[in-house]
């Protein structure tokens, strides 16, 4: 690499895209949103600009997320977001185009981990390498996975779930489910609905999940949210308790607990024996939810702890990855 060349960390979510460079830090953390217009399907604003269109979309414009489960899902507005992301990262006057690492789930497939290379070389990157979102979750969760030793992730995103089992640098036994913080929330929703007769848009919801959701037991905060009463069509107000969301984040959880007992189950007695004396650590935006350290310690019999800043983990592990490429190139996918 030359030395004029930028180095880029890229943390393309479903929710957000984080870009990490050396001596700058996080210096891009936007939504992976893109506005269009729906009469010649011209890309008018990405990130936070096209975010202040949801939930007040017209007849002209369309705002959408081109990215789900991880994975890219519309190419061309991957492309001009990306794109558009990398000219605020790294300026639009350059002498090398610069290079990325970029996190995508492991159970992505060989198209889906294809399509994200490319979209990267069309939006302006030169060398492109891809990372699990598990292994660049532990390692900027600050586990020393290249020691002949074992350590659990589980990396919880906006709609999608990470398990890792790490050791020598590399991943012994991984999952990727399709359920994350976005789930939950739509789960919130719905339920208020069935349960309540209540209409309420995500935004609420999601409100609702971040203030008063919790998986503690004895936890019972309460929020007044304000939605249409499905049945009347009018505006109603409506008590929501801890108890109320419980029983829909457990339901979601679970599928979590049982995806991470099957990476349990195949992973070594050896390294397993190194989880359980050290536990494992909670990673992405969704380890933010209350009481979830407790519940999956108890769920899988081992102690558990939320990583400083979760939601960043991913991007500056990616970097870490990046700047260290000879100790982690074993992990890295699409090489």
């Amino acid at each position: 690499m030359s030395i004029w060349q930028r180095q880029l960390a890229i943390d393309l979510g479903t929710a957000n895209t984080r870009i990490y460079v050396k001596n700058g830090g996080i210096i891009l953390n936007e939504p992976s949103v893109i506005a269009r217009d729906k009469r010649d399907d011209e890309i008018v604003a990405v990130g936070l600009r096209a975010e202040e269109f949801l939930g007040r979309e017209n007849e002209s414009t369309d705002v959408s997320r081109p990215l789900v489960g991880g994975v890219i899902a519309d190419f061309s507005g991957a492309e001009t977001m990306l794109g558009e992301f990398i000219k605020r990262s790294s300026g639009r006057f350059h002498l090398y185009p610069p290079e990325a690492m970029i996190t995508i789930p492991s159970g992505a497939t060989s198209t889906e981990q294809r399509a994200v290379i490319d979209v990267g070389q069309r939006a302006g990157l030169k060398n492109v390498w891809l990372i699990p979102s598990g292994v660049s979750a532990a390692l900027g969760a600050g586990l020393p996975v290249i020691e002949p030793r074992g350590h659990m992730i589980i990396d919880i995103g906006a709609e999608t779930t990470e398990i890792a089992v790490l050791s020598l640098g590399g991943v012994v036994a991984s999952r990727s489910i399709r359920i994350g913080g976005h789930n939950m929330t739509e789960a919130i929703a719905r339920a208020v609905k069935r349960t309540f007769g209540v209409q309420i848009g995500l935004a609420t919801a999601e409100e609702a999940k971040q203030l008063v959701g919790s998986l503690a037991a004895k936890h019972n905060a309460k929020i007044r949210v304000h939605g249409r009463a499905s049945l009347k069509g009018q505006p109603q107000t409506l008590k929501l308790t801890s108890q109320d969301l419980r029983p829909f984040l457990e339901s979601a959880m679970e599928r979590v607990v049982i995806a991470a007992r099957s990476v349990i189950e195949r992973t070594p007695p050896d390294l397993i024996s190194d989880v359980v004396e050290h536990g494992l650590t909670l990673s992405g935006g969704g380890a933010h939810l209350h009481g979830l350290a407790g519940y999956m310690a108890a769920k899988l019999q081992t102690s558990c702890t939320v990583a400083q800043d979760p939601q960043l983990c991913g991007v500056k592990g990616a970097f870490i990855a990046l700047t260290h490429l000879s100790d982690y190139k074993r992990s890295l996918l699409g090489i």
